[in-house]
């Protein structure tokens, strides 16, 4: 009934992954059949399909994206709605996916073809300053996409002991390296939570981790926040995540766009913005923390139900269809 077109890969990261495997969850426990598929193979992304019983299929294009790709996914899946989170969209893709008679649904796209689709997903637009096309557009963070199980696992947190770092499912740019040496030259303890795509592991190993608990993709991240009293993340959803738990953040962005969501997270009271990983600012991890009041703000600022308003929608649009 549906597809998701998602993008992983080292230096794209696999946030989008992520939230593609939490929204295939979501429709599934509406009984929607579906499946991912993966725009260029990435090894680690399938792994995790795999663990979580997704189907899913490899589509290996060039950088023009062909054309005409997309009609033997939809014969395959019998989809009738087609989800695009992989940021930039054609023009072109766009319209063959509206020519098969799909109804077209992309998250937090800038490119030419969102103007194309039926439904534009963009809970961060407003933060982002991004200019939005589409025909219906659901804006704002209550529309996050984050995994249910937050709901579990929210607590008011009011000590700063506990410190975890969690820098995303790839960790690009080695900023975890970083945030461990300034760990260790301060003496601080803290768990250090790896993604399945890091790749820095050689130079991790050449440095004392004496204070440090290092795990690598813990089945439930949300779960191993729940223990933390402080996380150190990135500017992606995962600092979001945490903040929905009611788990205080010091973010360190790692693009451009992840410089406006830690600045904004910071301005609603839950988090400091560190700076750009290329010039992360260590003294801000040195201040004295008003955990209790962090915590608090989290807890009221950013909402665990969006996935449920957004498979809302997509399943009014699979409504319209059976009509």
């Amino acid at each position: 009934m549906f597809i998701i077109c998602v993008k992983s890969s080292h230096s794209m990261g696999m946030g989008h992954l992520f939230r593609a495997i939490t929204l295939y969850s979501a429709l599934k426990r509406n009984n929607v059949a579906g499946a991912v598929v993966l725009f260029g193979y990435h090894a680690e992304a399938a792994a995790c399909l795999d663990n979580q019983h997704v189907p899913y299929s490899v589509v290996e294009m060039p950088d023009d994206e062909g054309a005409g790709w997309e009609e033997d996914l939809v014969t395959k899946y019998r989809a009738r709605i087609w989800i695009n989170d992989r940021m930039q969209t054609d023009a072109e893709h766009a319209a063959r996916i509206k020519a098969l008679g799909l109804k077209l649904v992309t998250f937090d796209d800038t490119g030419s073809g969102a103007r194309l689709c039926d439904l534009h997903v963009a809970p961060l637009a407003i933060i982002r300053r991004d200019s939005l096309e589409g025909n219906r557009r659901l804006v704002g963070l209550e529309y996050l996409v984050l995994p249910p199980e937050l709901v579990r696992y929210r607590r008011l947190r009011t000590d700063d002991q506990r410190w975890v770092v969690s820098l995303g499912g790839s960790d690009t740019h080695g900023v975890t390296l970083q945030v461990i040496r300034w760990l260790n030259e301060h003496d601080k303890h803290a768990t250090i939570i790896l993604g399945p795509a890091f790749a820095h592991s050689d130079e991790l190993a050449r440095l004392d981790s004496a204070h440090l608990v290092i795990k690598r993709s813990v089945p439930s991240l949300i779960e191993e926040f729940f223990y933390h009293d402080i996380a150190i993340t990135g500017g992606g959803l995962t600092a979001f995540e945490a903040a929905a738990a009611g788990l205080p953040t010091v973010v360190v962005a790692n693009e451009p766009w992840e410089e406006l969501h830690g600045k904004h997270l910071e301005s609603l009271g839950c988090s400091r913005f560190a700076g750009h990983c290329d010039a992360i600012e260590f003294g801000v991890f040195q201040e004295i923390f008003d955990v209790k009041s962090m915590s608090r703000a989290a807890l009221t600022s950013v909402p665990t139900d969006g996935v449920e308003k957004v498979v809302r929608e997509l399943l009014a649009m699979i409504q319209t269809e059976r009509r």
